[in-house]
């Protein structure tokens, strides 16, 4: 019941975090238009999620000649267009580098919206920022994701690796900064609130030297709320002659660019202690 809590609470409130930027777009007569950076430069891009991006010869003119496949929303045709390389392309925070993008006569869009209009920000690129074009306001905005879920992922991960390893070379700054300061836990043995008393558990259990713990998390299932995700994993602490297996679940969240924990629960132990012998 607490965890479809947590999750409904979550869902609640990640929402509005779940686009990391939005950009208002202007209108062309109705087209949607965003603004566009070029190596710093500024410049005027159609939305069209009905076509691959490209530019405006008119702006880049600069290029080697080729004949290319131009896809739109009648379809895909050959054209003889120039192929220019872009070092640096942005639509908000996000940069494409050294991007390559054939150029075209786009001069017919800015004749019949009054504007010129130097490239088309197509559905190739869209994609690759997570980007949703909202229509449905008075004022019309690009929404990007920050991140896609996979990346996300990622660097979650990697966070778990690095506060694994911290925990089991008893690197207690680095294991405090891998928990919220108002950490909640849940084990079997006892319940904790807060990152101190949680690390004052773990002095006293489990930093004798005689009895050094070895922990190692394997997560199995996420679930992605912007900037938290709940995870559901597998871990075996190693303690001494002991080896103990257990599934939990862990609440993370990302604030000022570091994932740590907020939730934990320890779970249940899959197995009883099993003592390994060194012989």
């Amino acid at each position: 019941m607490l965890r479809l809590f947590l999750l409904l609470v979550l869902a609640t409130v990640a929402v509005e975090s779940m686009f990391a930027e939005e950009i208002v777009i202007v209108t062309c007569d109705v087209l949607p238009v965003v603004e566009v950076r070029v190596s710093g430069m500024s410049f005027q891009f159609l939305v069209d999620t009905a076509a691959t991006s490209m530019l405006n010869i008119n702006s880049f003119a600069a290029g080697e000649t080729k004949k290319i496949a131009i896809t739109s929303w009648s379809g895909t045709v050959d054209a003889q267009a120039k192929q220019v390389t872009l070092n640096d392309l942005s639509v908000g925070d996000h940069h494409f580098h050294n991007l390559v993008l054939p150029s075209v006569d786009l001069s017919g869009i800015g004749r019949a919206c009054g504007r010129q209009i130097d490239g088309v920000l197509g559905i190739d690129l869209l994609r690759k920022v997570g980007a949703v074009l909202d229509l449905t306001d008075h004022t019309p905005r690009l929404r990007i994701d920050g991140e896609t879920t996979e990346s996300v992922k990622k660097k979650l991960d990697e966070r778990i690796v690095g506060c694994e390893e911290a925990f089991n070379r008893q690197d207690e700054a680095s294991v405090s900064d891998c928990l919220d300061p108002e950490i909640v836990v849940f084990s079997e043995r006892a319940d904790f609130h807060g990152r101190q008393r949680l690390m004052e558990f773990f002095r006293e259990r489990y930093s004798s030297r005689h009895l050094h713990a070895q922990l190692s998390v394997k997560p199995f299932f996420y679930h992605v709320f912007g900037g938290a995700i709940w995870m559901e994993y597998e871990f075996q602490a190693n303690i001494g002659e002991i080896t103990a297996v257990a599934q939990g679940s862990a609440l993370w969240s990302n604030a000022g660019g570091k994932w740590r924990i907020i939730h934990l629960d320890m779970g249940s132990r899959m197995e009883k202690p099993v003592a390994v012998s060194n012989h």
